[in-house]
Protein backbone atom coordinates (compact mmCIF):
# COMPACT_ATOMS: atom_id res chain seq x y z
CA UNK A 1 0.00 0.00 0.00
CA UNK A 2 2.81 2.58 0.90
CA UNK A 3 4.55 1.90 -2.45
CA UNK A 4 1.19 2.01 -4.27
CA UNK A 5 0.61 5.57 -2.44
CA UNK A 6 4.02 6.67 -3.31
CA UNK A 7 3.73 5.92 -6.44
CA UNK A 8 0.34 7.27 -7.09
CA UNK A 9 2.04 10.88 -5.20
CA UNK A 10 4.69 10.77 -7.28
CA UNK A 11 2.82 10.37 -10.55
CA UNK A 12 0.49 13.08 -9.58
CA UNK A 13 3.42 15.33 -9.20
CA UNK A 14 4.29 14.44 -12.69
CA UNK A 15 1.59 15.69 -14.03
CA UNK A 16 0.77 18.63 -12.17
CA UNK A 17 4.69 19.83 -13.29
CA UNK A 18 3.70 19.42 -16.93
CA UNK A 19 0.04 20.92 -17.10
CA UNK A 20 1.19 23.32 -15.13
CA UNK A 21 4.26 24.34 -17.22
CA UNK A 22 1.86 24.26 -20.71
CA UNK A 23 -0.80 26.77 -19.13
CA UNK A 24 2.37 29.15 -17.46
CA UNK A 25 3.70 29.78 -21.14
CA UNK A 26 6.54 29.91 -23.41
CA UNK A 27 9.51 30.13 -20.33
CA UNK A 28 8.25 27.74 -18.14
CA UNK A 29 7.51 25.14 -20.57
CA UNK A 30 11.14 25.22 -21.58
CA UNK A 31 12.60 25.47 -18.74
CA UNK A 32 10.56 22.28 -18.12
CA UNK A 33 11.82 20.66 -21.55
CA UNK A 34 15.29 21.90 -20.24
CA UNK A 35 15.55 20.13 -16.96
CA UNK A 36 13.99 16.90 -18.48
CA UNK A 37 16.94 17.19 -21.45
CA UNK A 38 19.45 17.49 -18.31
CA UNK A 39 18.64 14.99 -16.06
CA UNK A 40 17.66 12.65 -18.88
CA UNK A 41 21.60 13.01 -20.91
CA UNK A 42 23.03 12.69 -17.44
CA UNK A 43 20.65 9.34 -16.79
CA UNK A 44 21.49 8.23 -20.13
CA UNK A 45 25.35 8.23 -20.00
CA UNK A 46 25.31 7.38 -16.40
CA UNK A 47 23.85 3.74 -17.51
CA UNK A 48 26.47 3.27 -20.29
CA UNK A 49 29.31 4.34 -18.17
CA UNK A 50 28.07 3.00 -14.74
CA UNK A 51 28.62 7.28 -13.98
CA UNK A 52 32.13 6.75 -13.76
CA UNK A 53 34.23 9.06 -16.58
CA UNK A 54 37.54 9.21 -15.98
CA UNK A 55 40.00 12.27 -16.38
CA UNK A 56 39.52 15.54 -17.49
CA UNK A 57 38.31 15.46 -21.16
CA UNK A 58 35.93 12.95 -20.38
CA UNK A 59 34.19 15.39 -17.14
CA UNK A 60 34.64 18.36 -19.80
CA UNK A 61 32.58 15.96 -22.14
CA UNK A 62 29.66 15.35 -19.68
CA UNK A 63 29.29 18.92 -19.63
CA UNK A 64 29.66 19.82 -23.10
CA UNK A 65 26.79 17.39 -23.39
CA UNK A 66 24.36 18.83 -21.17
CA UNK A 67 25.27 22.59 -22.17
CA UNK A 68 24.29 21.37 -25.95
CA UNK A 69 21.27 19.62 -24.62
CA UNK A 70 19.69 22.34 -23.03
CA UNK A 71 20.95 24.78 -25.83
CA UNK A 72 19.37 22.27 -28.60
CA UNK A 73 15.91 22.19 -26.86
CA UNK A 74 15.80 26.25 -26.17
CA UNK A 75 16.75 26.24 -30.03
CA UNK A 76 13.29 26.67 -31.08
CA UNK A 77 12.72 29.91 -29.51
CA UNK A 78 14.99 31.85 -32.05
CA UNK A 79 12.99 30.65 -35.09
CA UNK A 80 9.44 31.00 -37.00
CA UNK A 81 9.69 29.00 -39.53
CA UNK A 82 9.52 25.25 -39.24
CA UNK A 83 13.09 24.89 -41.93
CA UNK A 84 14.77 27.39 -39.58
CA UNK A 85 15.18 25.28 -36.60
CA UNK A 86 16.08 21.86 -38.36
CA UNK A 87 18.49 23.44 -40.15
CA UNK A 88 19.65 24.78 -37.10
CA UNK A 89 19.53 21.57 -35.18
CA UNK A 90 21.57 20.10 -37.92
CA UNK A 91 24.26 22.94 -37.49
CA UNK A 92 24.47 22.53 -33.76
CA UNK A 93 24.36 18.96 -34.21
CA UNK A 94 27.39 18.57 -36.83
CA UNK A 95 29.39 21.14 -34.33
CA UNK A 96 28.89 19.14 -31.26
CA UNK A 97 29.86 16.17 -32.96
CA UNK A 98 33.11 18.07 -34.55
CA UNK A 99 34.14 19.23 -30.75
CA UNK A 100 32.83 16.50 -28.59
CA UNK A 101 34.76 13.81 -31.26
CA UNK A 102 37.58 16.12 -30.48
CA UNK A 103 37.38 15.99 -26.92
CA UNK A 104 37.68 11.93 -27.11
CA UNK A 105 41.51 12.29 -28.44
CA UNK A 106 42.78 13.76 -25.18
CA UNK A 107 39.81 10.99 -22.86
CA UNK A 108 42.45 7.85 -21.93
CA UNK A 109 39.75 5.90 -21.18
CA UNK A 110 39.27 2.53 -22.87
CA UNK A 111 35.93 3.44 -23.62
CA UNK A 112 36.69 7.02 -25.37
CA UNK A 113 35.43 6.40 -29.16
CA UNK A 114 32.19 4.66 -27.33
CA UNK A 115 31.66 7.13 -24.79
CA UNK A 116 31.85 9.84 -27.77
CA UNK A 117 29.55 7.70 -29.93
CA UNK A 118 26.75 7.37 -26.94
CA UNK A 119 26.90 11.35 -26.24
CA UNK A 120 26.07 11.96 -29.74
CA UNK A 121 22.96 9.67 -29.65
CA UNK A 122 22.21 11.22 -26.44
CA UNK A 123 21.72 14.02 -28.07
CA UNK A 124 19.67 12.75 -30.80
CA UNK A 125 17.99 10.38 -28.89
CA UNK A 126 17.08 12.85 -26.23
CA UNK A 127 17.18 16.79 -26.81
CA UNK A 128 16.21 16.65 -30.35
CA UNK A 129 13.10 15.33 -29.56
CA UNK A 130 12.29 17.62 -26.75
CA UNK A 131 13.31 20.70 -29.33
CA UNK A 132 11.26 19.66 -31.72
CA UNK A 133 8.43 19.33 -29.03
CA UNK A 134 9.32 22.80 -27.80
CA UNK A 135 9.26 24.38 -31.36
CA UNK A 136 5.29 22.72 -31.76
CA UNK A 137 4.80 24.82 -28.63
CA UNK A 138 5.96 27.69 -28.86
CA UNK A 139 4.92 27.59 -32.75
CA UNK A 140 1.75 29.38 -32.37
CA UNK A 141 -1.53 29.31 -29.82
CA UNK A 142 -2.86 26.29 -30.79
CA UNK A 143 -0.18 24.21 -30.85
CA UNK A 144 -0.11 24.47 -27.20
CA UNK A 145 -3.54 22.68 -27.24
CA UNK A 146 -1.98 19.71 -29.34
CA UNK A 147 0.94 19.32 -26.69
CA UNK A 148 -1.98 18.99 -23.88
CA UNK A 149 -3.23 16.52 -26.25
CA UNK A 150 -0.29 14.51 -27.14
CA UNK A 151 -0.07 14.28 -23.54
CA UNK A 152 -2.96 13.02 -22.17
CA UNK A 153 -3.23 10.89 -25.05
CA UNK A 154 0.29 9.47 -23.88
CA UNK A 155 -1.13 8.92 -20.67
CA UNK A 156 -4.41 7.58 -21.36
CA UNK A 157 -2.56 4.92 -23.93
CA UNK A 158 -0.43 3.81 -21.17
CA UNK A 159 -3.80 3.40 -18.81
CA UNK A 160 -5.93 1.76 -21.84
CA UNK A 161 -2.45 -0.77 -21.89
CA UNK A 162 -2.23 -1.71 -18.30
CA UNK A 163 -6.14 -2.29 -17.80
CA UNK A 164 -6.93 -4.01 -20.83
CA UNK A 165 -3.43 -6.03 -21.09
CA UNK A 166 -3.61 -6.95 -17.40
CA UNK A 167 -6.86 -8.45 -17.56
CA UNK A 168 -7.25 -10.05 -20.64
CA UNK A 169 -3.75 -9.65 -22.32
CA UNK A 170 -2.57 -13.33 -23.73
CA UNK A 171 -0.54 -12.81 -26.75
CA UNK A 172 3.00 -11.12 -26.26
CA UNK A 173 3.35 -8.35 -28.36
CA UNK A 174 6.97 -7.92 -28.00
CA UNK A 175 8.14 -10.20 -25.61
CA UNK A 176 12.03 -10.25 -25.93
CA UNK A 177 12.16 -6.98 -24.85
CA UNK A 178 8.66 -6.68 -22.32
CA UNK A 179 7.63 -10.03 -21.65
CA UNK A 180 4.29 -8.25 -19.80
CA UNK A 181 3.32 -6.00 -22.77
CA UNK A 182 0.18 -7.75 -24.74
CA UNK A 183 -1.60 -7.26 -28.32
CA UNK A 184 -5.03 -7.26 -26.42
CA UNK A 185 -3.04 -4.52 -24.33
CA UNK A 186 -1.41 -2.68 -27.23
CA UNK A 187 -5.37 -2.26 -29.29
CA UNK A 188 -6.64 -1.08 -25.25
CA UNK A 189 -4.48 1.75 -25.72
CA UNK A 190 -4.92 2.25 -29.04
CA UNK A 191 -8.94 2.51 -28.14
CA UNK A 192 -8.20 5.21 -25.72
CA UNK A 193 -6.14 7.28 -27.70
CA UNK A 194 -8.83 6.99 -30.79
CA UNK A 195 -11.49 7.80 -28.23
CA UNK A 196 -9.22 10.48 -27.14
CA UNK A 197 -9.35 12.13 -30.70
CA UNK A 198 -12.93 12.00 -31.21
CA UNK A 199 -12.87 14.17 -28.04
CA UNK A 200 -10.49 16.77 -29.27
CA UNK A 201 -12.25 17.19 -32.56
CA UNK A 202 -14.99 18.24 -30.58
CA UNK A 203 -13.07 19.94 -27.60
CA UNK A 204 -10.61 21.57 -29.65
CA UNK A 205 -11.90 23.36 -32.67
CA UNK A 206 -8.76 25.50 -32.89
CA UNK A 207 -6.94 23.11 -34.04
CA UNK A 208 -8.44 21.88 -37.58
CA UNK A 209 -7.32 18.16 -38.09
CA UNK A 210 -11.18 17.26 -38.64
CA UNK A 211 -12.13 13.97 -37.17
CA UNK A 212 -10.03 11.57 -39.24
CA UNK A 213 -7.31 13.19 -38.87
CA UNK A 214 -7.88 13.32 -34.94
CA UNK A 215 -8.45 9.43 -35.45
CA UNK A 216 -4.83 9.41 -36.97
CA UNK A 217 -3.02 11.43 -34.84
CA UNK A 218 -4.55 9.24 -32.03
CA UNK A 219 -3.12 5.72 -34.04
CA UNK A 220 -0.04 7.60 -34.46
CA UNK A 221 0.47 8.55 -30.76
CA UNK A 222 -0.14 4.45 -29.77
CA UNK A 223 2.01 3.26 -32.10
CA UNK A 224 5.56 5.62 -31.46
CA UNK A 225 4.41 5.83 -27.54
CA UNK A 226 4.46 2.26 -27.67
CA UNK A 227 7.97 2.03 -30.17
CA UNK A 228 9.12 4.29 -27.73
CA UNK A 229 8.73 2.50 -24.39
CA UNK A 230 10.31 -1.15 -26.60
CA UNK A 231 13.10 0.79 -27.62
CA UNK A 232 13.88 2.52 -23.63
CA UNK A 233 13.52 -1.33 -22.68
CA UNK A 234 16.02 -2.91 -25.34
CA UNK A 235 18.61 -0.32 -23.84
CA UNK A 236 17.65 -1.24 -20.53
CA UNK A 237 17.82 -5.03 -20.93
CA UNK A 238 20.96 -4.03 -23.18
CA UNK A 239 22.84 -2.88 -20.26
CA UNK A 240 21.05 -5.34 -17.59
CA UNK A 241 19.03 -2.87 -15.52
CA UNK A 242 15.34 -2.29 -14.43
CA UNK A 243 15.32 1.03 -14.44
CA UNK A 244 16.94 3.82 -16.06
CA UNK A 245 17.13 5.81 -12.77
CA UNK A 246 15.85 6.58 -9.05
CA UNK A 247 14.31 9.81 -9.71
CA UNK A 248 11.03 9.51 -9.26
CA UNK A 249 9.67 7.11 -6.18
CA UNK A 250 8.01 4.42 -7.88
CA UNK A 251 8.47 5.34 -11.35
CA UNK A 252 12.26 4.96 -11.90
CA UNK A 253 14.39 7.52 -13.63
CA UNK A 254 13.33 10.41 -15.89
CA UNK A 255 13.61 8.06 -19.04
CA UNK A 256 11.36 5.46 -17.70
CA UNK A 257 8.57 8.80 -17.38
CA UNK A 258 9.47 10.52 -20.88
CA UNK A 259 10.78 6.98 -23.28
CA UNK A 260 7.38 7.19 -25.00
CA UNK A 261 7.29 10.82 -25.40
CA UNK A 262 10.49 11.25 -27.10
CA UNK A 263 9.28 9.23 -30.17
CA UNK A 264 5.95 10.58 -29.85
CA UNK A 265 7.46 13.84 -29.89
CA UNK A 266 9.04 13.65 -33.63
CA UNK A 267 6.14 12.30 -34.90
CA UNK A 268 3.88 15.51 -33.60
CA UNK A 269 6.52 17.77 -34.70
CA UNK A 270 5.74 16.45 -38.24
CA UNK A 271 2.31 15.41 -38.41
CA UNK A 272 1.60 19.24 -37.03
CA UNK A 273 3.54 21.23 -39.44
CA UNK A 274 2.70 18.97 -42.62
CA UNK A 275 -1.25 18.27 -41.97
CA UNK A 276 -1.88 21.41 -40.38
Amino acid sequence: MHKLLLRSASGIIYVALIVGAIFGGAPWFSALLSLFAILAVIEFENILDHGKPQGWAAWTARVFDVLAAVALVNLSSLFILPTWVVISMLCVIGLYTLVRFTLALYDKGQAAFTSAAWSVMALVYIAMPLSLLSFTYTDRPAARLLVLAMFIMIWLNDTGAFCVGSTFGKRRLFERLSPKKSWEGFFGGLVFCLAAGVGCHYILPEINFGLWGWLGYGAMVCVLSTWGDLFESLMKRSNHIKDSGKLIPGHGGILDRIDSLLFVAVGSFIFYNFYY
